[in-house]
């Protein structure tokens, strides 16, 4: 029974890091999209409370602008920080598939090293089976010589 290769066992985990990265990364650049929405509805409705039509009810917006200015400066805020996530997100991925080039770059150096040493070993029984004929006595020389 041969033993499981060690590189092959830290390359699928490498693989499932990377996998889980990027899901990491899909998510929160959805929560980024969903931030940048809530900070531009917050705009868009200070825009419309405040526009030309608004005049009539001055009252009204004055109690509610300065709520309607917190909910920006949240969803804004929040924009903010949905960004860093992706940008932390982006680096992550980007180390786990460093990672795993690693891993799959000594994979391949394992694979290289063992073709070298298949081929030498090939040669070396080319040599053998050359050096023994070399060596051999010639039979019908032998026989000659008797």
């Amino acid at each position: 029974m041969s033993r499981p290769d060690p590189l092959a066992s830290l390359m699928k985990l490498r693989s499932l890091q990377v996998a889980v990265a990027r899901r990491d990364l899909a998510d929160r650049q959805a929560g980024a999209q969903a931030a940048a929405a809530r900070d531009a509805a917050a705009r868009d409705a200070i825009a419309a409370e405040t526009g030309a039509e608004a005049t009539g009810h001055a009252d009204a917006l004055a109690a509610w602008l300065p709520l309607a200015r917190a909910a920006l400066d949240r969803a804004a805020g929040e924009a903010a920080l949905a960004g860093q996530a992706v940008e932390a997100a982006r680096g992550a991925l980007a180390q786990q598939r460093a990672q795993e080039r690693a891993v799959e770059w000594l994979v391949e150096q394992r694979r290289a090293a063992a073709r070298l040493a298949a081929g030498r070993a090939a040669q070396a029984a080319l040599d053998e089976s050359g050096q023994r004929r070399s060596t051999a006595p010639d039979s019908a020389a032998a026989r000659r010589g008797r």
